[in-house]
C-alpha cells in the first residue's frame, strides 16, 4: 500500500449527504461515526447530523457512551416513534383521500390508519431524512444505512413512495370529476396540496440522491469472498438506480506477517481478493484500513482512524499476491476449529434458524450446519433458505442456486428467494381476477366504473418495503404445509430484520384480518374469491408457523456473534427479544475467536478478545456457547463440510430449553 492524501469524501465541503453502506459487519457504523467526527472536528462551524437506518442501531455503542460534538447531532430512528409522529402529522389527509376515494367509510378507514406497515424501519428512515434535507439545517448529513439488502431497498423507496403518491391521486380522480360534474368546477384543497408537497419533496430528496456533487454513497468492505460477492451486487444496483460512487473502503486489512501461519495466510487471502477487486471495479479509488487489535470505539479511537488510511493501488495488491504459495495453504488444522462444540439439534426440531448481527458468519455456519445434518439425518429431507435480501447462499456453497428448490448435496436442497419475481406472480392473479369483476359489474350495473377499476389496479403497486420478509415467510409456510422437508434451516438477516421476520406472523394476521372483513362487508361491491380464499388458507398458516415459532421442541434459533463489544450488546438484545417473542437460543456460536498464538498480533487480539467471551459467558450461562475459531474462509461444500463436522458432536442433545 502507498501513503496518500484522506478520501475525497472527508474534503468535499459541497457534500449534503454521505452514505456509508455494505454487507453486514464489514464497518459501516465505524466509518460512518468516524467520518461523522472528522467532519465535525474539520469544521467546527458548520453543523452535522449523523444518522443511523440500521433498526438494531450501534451508533451510541460506537462511542462507546461519549457524548458528540456540540456540532454534531446524533439521530438513531426510531419506526414506531417516527411512524407516530408521521399519522400525527398526516392522518387526516390519508383518512380524507381514503374517504373521497373508495367506498370504504369512516370505521373502516380508521382501522386501516391504525395498522403497522410491514417494512416500517426504511420508510420512516427515508422519511425522516427527507425532513432534516428540507430544513437544510446541516452542512452534510451523514447515514449509516442498513445491510446490503435493506439499504438498496431504502434506496429505491423514493421512486417507490412516488408510485404511492399516484396511487393516493388516482383515488381523488373520481370525486374531482363528480365534483366538477355537479358543481360545474373543481377547487384545490388541503388534500391537494398535500399530495403535491409530498411529491415535490420525494423529487427533491430524489434530485440530490441523483447529484454527484451534492451526495455521495461509499461502499465499506472486507478483502473476502462473501464480502466481495455482496459488494458486486451492491454495485450493480447502485449504478442501476444511478446513485454517484467514486470511493470503496476496504477495512481490516492485515500488515504483512512474519511467521505466523494464520496471519500468513489471512495476507495471502486478503492479497488475491484485492487483485480481485481491482480488476472488478478499476474506475473506481481504493481506500484500505488496517485490522487493529483492540475494537475501534469511543471519538479519540474513532478520530485516529482516518490518518490511517491509505491508498491501494493494483501494483500493491499484485506485490502482496505474489506470496510463496506455502503461505496460502498455512492454516490452523481442523481439530482447532472449534472449542467445546454442541451435541448435534434434537430429531424433533422442524425449524433452525441461524441469526445475529451483520458479519458473523450467520450464513456459513448455517451452510455448514445444513451440511452436517443432511448427513446425519440420511432418511430426512433438509431446505437452506435464504430470507436477506442480500443473498449470499450461493457464493458461500460455490454452488448456483436459485429461487427453485435446489439440490446441492445428499438430502440437502437450496432455495434463495426472488421476491420481485413472487410479487409479479401475485400481482398478476390479483389483476386476473379483477378484470373479471369489474367485467361483471360493468355488465350487471351498465355504468361505468373506469375510476374504481384505476383505483384497484394500482392498489399492489403501493407494496410495503417489507415485502421480501412477507413473501420469504409466505413460501416457507407454503412449503411447510406440503410436507417435502422435514427440516427447515433459515439463513436470515443482520438482527433488525429478523427480529421484524419473526414479529412479521402476527402482523400479517392482524392485515389479513382487517380486509377479511372489508371484504365480507363489500362483497356485493367487491368480491375476489380466489384472492380471499387465498387470504383465509395464509391465516390459518400464520396461526401454524406462530405456534411453531414458540414450540421448543420444534423451533430454535441459533445465535451467531463475535467476541466485539459491539456484537456483544447487539447479541444481547436479539436474545432479549428472542424471550420476548417465545423463541428458543439454546445454542450461542462465537465466531472468528482468535486462537492461542505466540505470534504478538494474534495474542494481542486474543486478550481483547477474552475479556468479552468472559461478558458472553456470564449473560448466557444457561445456554451453550461454542467457540469458532479464526480459520481459512470456508467457502465450497468441501470446506464447509469439513467445518460442519467440527461445529457439533456426535451425539444429539436432549429436547432444547424453551430459552
Amino acid at each position: 500500500m502507498e501513503r496518500a492524501t484522506v478520501p475525497d469524501f472527508l474534503q468535499d465541503k459541497g457534500l449534503r449527504l454521505l452514505l456509508f453502506g455494505g454487507k453486514g459487519g464489514v464497518g459501516k457504523t465505524t466509518c460512518a461515526t468516524a467520518a461523522a467526527l472528522e467532519l465535525a472536528r474539520q469544521r467546527p462551524l458548520d453543523s452535522f447530523l449523523l444518522v443511523s437506518t440500521d433498526p438494531a442501531h450501534s451508533l451510541r455503542d460506537c462511542l462507546a457512551g461519549a457524548p458528540t460534538p456540540q456540532n454534531l447531532e446524533l439521530s438513531e430512528i426510531d419506526p414506531q416513534q417516527s411512524l407516530a409522529r408521521f399519522k400525527a402529522r398526516h392522518e387526516t389527509h390519508l383518512s380524507t383521500i381514503a374517504l373521497r376515494g373508495t367506498f370504504l367509510d369512516q370505521a373502516d378507514v380508521a382501522k386501516l390508519v391504525k395498522l403497522s406497515v410491514p417494512g416500517l424501519d426504511e420508510m420512516m428512515a427515508l422519511l425522516e431524512i427527507e425532513a432534516s434535507v428540507k430544513t437544510s439545517r446541516y452542512a452534510c448529513i451523514i447515514v449509516d444505512t442498513a445491510p446490503a439488502g435493506h439499504l438498496l431497498r431504502l434506496l429505491a423507496l423514493p421512486a417507490q413512495m412516488r408510485k404511492w403518491i399516484a396511487a393516493l391521486d388516482a383515488m381523488l380522480a373520481k370525486y374531482r370529476y363528480l365534483t366538477e360534474l355537479y358543481q360545474g368546477s373543481y377547487q384545490k384543497d388541503a388534500v391537494d396540496l398535500y399530495l403535491a408537497q409530498t411529491l415535490a419533496d420525494l423529487k427533491r430528496l430524489w434530485t440530490l440522491l441523483h447529484s454527484a456533487k451534492r451526495c455521495r454513497f461509499v461502499p465499506v468492505m472486507l478483502a473476502e469472498g462473501l464480502s466481495i460477492h455482496v459488494t458486486q451486487v451492491m454495485l450493480g444496483d447502485l449504478e442501476r438506480l444511478r446513485l454517484p460512487v467514486r470511493e470503496l473502503i476496504v477495512n481490516r486489512l492485515l500488515s504483512a506477517p512474519t511467521d505466523c501461519p494464520l496471519c500468513l495466510e489471512g495476507v495471502a487471502r486478503q492479497a488475491l481478493a484485492l487483485t480481485t477487486l481491482m480488476q472488478l471495479f478499476p474506475q473506481h479509488r481504493f481506500w484500505g484500513l488496517p485490522a487493529v487489535a483492540n475494537e475501534v470505539l469511543g471519538p479519540d479511537q474513532l478520530l485516529a482512524l482516518w490518518p490511517l488510511v491509505q491508498a491501494l493501488s493494483a501494483a500493491s495488491a499484485d506485490a502482496l499476491a505474489a506470496m510463496p504459495a506455502s503461505a496460502r495453504q498455512a492454516f490452523f488444522p481442523q481439530a482447532a476449529l472449534v472449542h467445546e462444540a454442541p451435541a448435534l439439534p434434537p430429531a424433533s426440531i422442524t425449524l433452525l434458524m441461524f441469526a445475529g448481527k451483520g458479519g458473523v458468519g450467520k450464513t456459513t455456519l448455517a451452510c455448514a450446519s445444513a451440511l452436517r445434518l443432511a448427513q446425519e439425518r440420511r432418511a430426512a429431507r433438509t431446505l437452506l433458505f435464504s430470507i436477506d435480501p442480500a443473498h449470499s447462499l450461493a457464493a458461500c456453497l460455490g454452488h448456483e442456486v436459485g429461487p427453485q428448490e435446489t439440490r446441492v448435496a445428499p438430502g440437502l436442497s437450496v432455495i434463495e428467494l426472488d421476491a420481485q419475481a413472487e410479487y409479479a406472480q401475485l400481482k398478476k392473479n390479483y389483476a386476473a381476477e379483477l378484470t373479471g369483476v369489474f367485467g361483471r359489474s360493468g355488465a350487471q350495473a351498465g355504468i361505468e366504473l373506469a375510476f374504481d377499476r384505476d383505483v384497484m389496479e394500482r392498489m399492489l403497486d403501493v407494496a410495503p418495503p417489507g415485502l421480501d420478509e412477507m413473501l420469504a415467510l409466505t413460501r416457507i409456510v407454503d412449503l411447510m404445509d406440503r410436507c417435502q422437508y422435514d427440516l427447515f434451516i433459515l439463513d436470515t438477516a443482520p438482527t433488525g430484520h429478523l427480529l421484524r421476520f419473526l414479529e412479521m406472523p402476527e402482523l400479517m394476521e392482524q392485515w389479513l384480518s382487517t380486509f377479511f372483513a372489508l371484504f365480507l362487508k363489500y362483497r356485493d361491491i367487491f368480491w375476489l374469491p380466489k384472492i380471499t380464499q387465498m387470504m383465509v388458507d395464509l391465516s390459518k398458516k400464520m396461526k401454524t408457523f406462530r405456534r411453531l415459532l414458540s414450540d421448543a421442541s420444534q423451533a430454535a434459533l441459533v445465535a451467531v456473534t463475535i467476541p466485539t463489544e459491539m456484537a456483544y450488546a447487539e447479541t444481547l438484545d436479539l436474545v432479549t427479544a428472542c424471550q420476548r417473542l417465545g423463541v428458543a437460543v439454546p445454542i450461542l456460536f462465537v465466531n472468528l475467536v482468535t486462537p492461542p498464538s505466540p505470534c504478538p498480533d494474534c495474542a494481542a487480539t486474543r486478550r481483547a478478545q477474552q475479556l468479552v467471551l468472559q461478558r458472553y459467558q456470564t449473560a448466557h450461562a444457561q445456554r451453550h456457547m461454542a467457540q469458532v475459531f479464526r480459520q481459512k474462509e470456508p467457502r465450497g461444500i468441501e470446506r464447509l463440510s469439513a467445518l460442519g463436522q467440527a461445529l457439533y458432536r456426535a451425539t444429539e442433545s436432549d429436547p432444547l430449553p424453551a430459552s
